[in-house]
């Protein structure tokens, strides 16, 4: 449930364009354009305000207050729509519901794509589940962040702390785990029910048990009937096997006898293959032996290749080194460059390292003053903050006094005057009031008594018109002109008594509306809070000094700044002067670096004498190889190439000598092998002499092998007839168990019930109060705590933290200390309150609130408090689009847009935006 709201969104929530009513409750045709800011909807309690709320949450969701969707039509029409056009992460859309009373509810979601809008979804389901996707967020938990119902904002300053916990718990969506809670008591009771049900089921799993044991009995009996069988063939068996055994003997001698004889062939075989090999081998003997003679006469032709190679090697030698020489000689040519380079440019780099470290020491003195143009800015910046302050906080005071003015019908322009005249006005209003209460009570007695008067009149009027000769007074007879004489008398002491009354009522009904008058001054005057005036003028001298600070502070700066320019010039004019040393300086590094990259400059005087010297020794070693050769070679190159081409002639003709040793070792192997193979074919005629096989008592043997193999089949065929019965006994015992195995499934399952019924008491002791819940508003509460935190340190009150425990009961900390919200002023707990209710909402949002719907936030409270609400929401800039929907005129004032709803004749609509 947490992780519906618990999360970091980067969407952009919500901002509402327009919502248009046809025949939606009281409004007949009502359209209503709102737009980012304070929208304030005005109007008398039952004009329609709150209807238009209703209809967003309505076109969103389907979310209404009516019992049923058909309370929602207007009186005496068929049909109704809302259609509502708002943006979410800078697309438009919009919802239309339509709902009429025969053909049902239709619904229609379009988003804007250039100048109109393109379908997106139709029908009341799917259209409430693309809000949702969009929203990030279902109707109960798009009402709880953004709607704040009437009187929240009092509850949570007045309510106690198990009231705001239960309140809260409520928006948070925590009140399903508690009903779920109660719910799973009646999940619980039907589990109850089907274990009772199992319990009672295997109560008849005895006899099955003893019907297992019977069958068991018969299986063993016929178990050792089987074991009798299994002896008497096991005897058989031995004498068969005794009989199989001297078989496979002389099996055995007819496969040896077989095989001798086809051996003794393929030896036969053998034989006159390797005779055929003898004749191919000695071929191949006398061939090399050719090859040997070939080789004997290229051998002195290429004696003379190395030292050819030689020659060549050592001609090659001789050009690599020239062409070390060459860079060697112009190595040493570079060194000489390089020192004269360093020598006339030595005092110029001196002279840059000099001035170089001047500069990097008067930087460093700049840098210390460098942060002084920024702190500048900053003081400049904090400057004119604390002046707007100054000049917000006379404007209060302003504000207050004009106020108090306009209450007073007075024109003062101090508080002193406003506080004196209230001394004199406040007791004279008040006693106003007092004086019209009592004559108020004075003629409501006396109207009072004349009613009695008359009440008691009607009696004796009413006795005189039914008993004709009787005074209904004195019961005495009388004349019918007494009758008439006191008829007479009595009916005009009642008309008298009547116009006395209308002339009391009528004074009675002056002295109310004078009452009224003075008891709504009364309330006017007790409205001015002059308090706040000194708390205004305490900021703006704070402020004051503050400005002081900061001015002296700049002088300061000031100073800085000068030192630093001084330091930014001098650094400038160093700067020109190396620039003009950078070329010699540059030179100068360069050829050190050169001169130094080369390590040791002597080494290369050294290593072109060692060149040199080489040089010489190879034309000498040259000199030689063209003695040995006879004379230099024209085309030394070609003299190689083919004296290599005869080398690789030898040395393929060297790989074919080297073979002869094997062919002759071969050939001798197979002169052998003959000899052997001749031998080894007299050695297998004796065997077939010594095997002896005799194929008639092979015979004999077979005929009793058959003999017993049939009488061994008879007792394995009885056998087998009494496995069948033990088989079908088996089967029996298998359905028997079959049967106690779903019994015991159902043990099981009773098991895994009874289990089961444990796991839902601990799942219901986890949706308690003490399990989940509390978990829930431990995970919620730091995050409703910072959002609460960021949103009352924009009221600019002077506390340092605010601070929620587990029954979000409030701690504040400020210059005095921690304080309780008993021991805050009036606003600020309106402050606080607020703050706890916009935390509230922006951790519903998911960290994206753009849009609170406020419906009459000050009902229930107080008149300093509701004023105290009132300047807070004037202050609320902080949320983009805010919808107050209230009667009191004084928050006109903070609104951006004000829409004024009336009512005639049953219908609602707005008269002007």
């Amino acid at each position: 449930m947490l992780k519906r709201w618990q999360k970091n969104s980067t969407r952009d929530f919500m901002i509402i364009e327009n919502v248009r009513m046809e025949n939606f409750k009281s409004h007949r045709n009502t359209s209503v354009d709102l737009s980012t800011g304070i929208s304030i909807v005005m109007g008398e309690n039952g004009a329609g305000k709150s209807s238009i709320l209703e209809a967003v949450s309505f076109a969103l969701f389907k979310q209404h207050s009516g019992k049923k969707m058909e309370q929602l039509i207007r009186n005496n029409t068929e049909k109704m729509s809302v259609t509502l056009t708002f943006l979410v992460n800078g697309r438009k859309y919009r919802i239309k519901r339509d709902r009429n009373k025969k053909s049902g509810a239709q619904a229609k979601l379009g988003i804007m794509d250039g100048e109109s809008f393109m379908p997106l979804a139709s029908g009341e389901k799917a259209v409430t589940e693309e809000v949702k996707r969009l929203l990030e967020m279902d109707g109960d938990l798009f009402l709880n962040a953004v709607y704040v119902r009437q009187g929240e904002i009092a509850d949570l300053i007045e309510k106690s702390p198990s009231e705001k916990k239960q309140m809260i718990g409520k928006l948070l969506g925590i009140e399903s785990l508690e009903k779920a809670w109660k719910n799973m008591k009646i999940l619980m009771d039907e589990y109850n029910g089907k274990k009772l049900k199992l319990e009672g089921r295997l109560e008849s799993l005895d006899g099955l048990k003893d019907d297992l044991n019977s069958a068991d009995n018969d299986k063993k009996r016929i178990h050792k009937r089987i074991q009798e069988l299994n002896e008497k063939i096991l005897k058989l068996e031995t004498e068969y096997q005794s009989l199989k055994d001297r078989n496979e003997i002389l099996d055995s001698k007819r496969s040896d006898f077989e095989a001798t004889t086809s051996a003794l062939e393929s030896r036969k075989n053998l034989l006159e293959k390797m005779e055929v090999d003898e004749k191919y081998l000695r071929a191949k003997v006398d061939e090399i032996e050719a090859t040997e003679k070939r080789m004997k006469e290229l051998k002195p032709k290429i004696d003379k290749l190395p030292v050819l190679k030689g020659m060549q090697e050592a001609a090659d030698e001789l050009k690599g080194l020239k062409k070390e020489e060459i860079i060697l000689n112009k190595i040493i040519k570079d060194i000489n460059g390089f020192r004269g380079i360093i020598t006339s440019n030595e005092s110029y780099y001196h002279d840059y390292l000099k001035l170089e470290s001047e500069v990097c020491s008067l930087q460093y003195a700049r840098d210390q003053f460098a942060g002084s143009r920024g702190l500048m800015v900053n003081y400049v910046d904090r400057r004119k903050k604390v002046q707007n302050k100054i000049e917000q906080s006379m404007q209060k005071v302003s504000d207050v006094l004009e106020k108090s003015n306009k209450i007073l019908n007075t024109d003062f322009d101090s508080v002193e005057d406003v506080e004196t005249h209230l001394k004199a006005v406040k007791p004279e209003v008040e006693a106003r009031v007092k004086e019209a209460v009592e004559d108020i009570h004075k003629l409501q007695t006396e109207i009072s008594n004349i009613k009695i008067q008359n009440k008691g009149l009607e009696t004796p009027i009413k006795e005189l018109n039914q008993v004709e000769d009787v005074c209904p007074i004195c019961k005495s007879n009388i004349t019918p002109q007494k009758r008439e004489e006191l008829l007479k008398e009595y009916t005009s002491e009642m008309e008298n008594n009547r116009k006395r009354s209308s002339e009391l009522g009528k004074r009675l009904k002056e002295l109310k509306v004078k009452k009224g008058i003075f008891e709504s001054k009364s309330l006017k005057i007790q409205d001015i809070n002059l308090g706040i005036i000194t708390e205004y003028m305490s900021a703006v001298e704070d402020s004051k000094k503050d400005i002081g600070d900061i001015d002296s502070k700049v002088v300061e700066l000031k100073k800085n700044l000068d030192i630093f320019e001084d330091l930014n010039n001098d650094i400038k004019t160093k700067n020109k002067v190396l620039e003009d040393l950078k070329g010699q300086y540059e030179a100068y590094i360069g050829a050190k670096n050169s001169l130094e990259s080369l390590k040791d400059p002597e080494k290369y005087e050294e290593d072109l004498a060692k060149i040199q010297y080489s040089i010489e020794t190879l034309k000498t070693r040259i000199s030689s190889f063209v003695d040995i050769a006879g004379g230099s070679v024209e085309n030394l190159q070609g003299e190689i190439n083919y004296l290599e081409g005869l080398n690789n002639e030898y040395h393929q003709l060297s790989g074919a000598v080297i073979q002869k040793e094997s062919f002759n070792t071969r050939l001798m192997e197979t002169v052998d092998g003959i000899g052997k193979a001749r031998e080894k074919m007299f050695e297998m005629g004796l065997q077939l002499e010594t095997i002896g096989y005799d194929e008639k008592a092979h015979e004999i043997v077979k005929k009793d092998l058959d003999t017993k193999n049939g009488l061994l089949n008879d007792l394995k065929g009885e056998k087998q007839r009494f496995k069948g019965e033990e088989a079908q006994i088996t089967r029996s015992i298998e359905e028997i168990h079959k049967k106690i195995e779903s019994y015991s499934f159902d043990e099981k399952k009773l098991s895994g019930l009874k289990d089961y019924l444990k796991l839902l008491d601990y799942i219901r002791d986890l949706y308690g109060k003490d399990g989940v819940q509390r978990d829930l508003r431990n995970l919620s509460r730091p995050l409703i705590e910072q959002n609460t935190r960021d949103f009352f340190e924009k009221f600019n009150f002077e506390y340092s933290d605010i601070k929620l425990d587990e029954d979000y009961d409030v701690t504040i900390y400020g210059p005095a200390g921690q304080n309780s919200l008993d021991m805050i002023s009036g606003g600020e707990k309106i402050a606080v309150a607020l703050a706890l209710r916009l935390g509230i909402t922006q951790t519903l949002s998911g960290g994206s609130l753009e849009l609170i719907m406020l419906d009459e936030p000050t009902i229930h409270l107080d008149a300093y408090r509701r004023q105290e609400l009132i300047e807070l929401l004037k202050k609320m800039s902080i949320i983009p689009q805010m919808i107050i929907v209230t009667h009191e005129t004084d928050l006109e004032d903070a609104a951006d847009h004000i829409l004024r709803v009336k009512k005639e004749e049953g219908e609602s609509f707005v008269v002007n935006s």
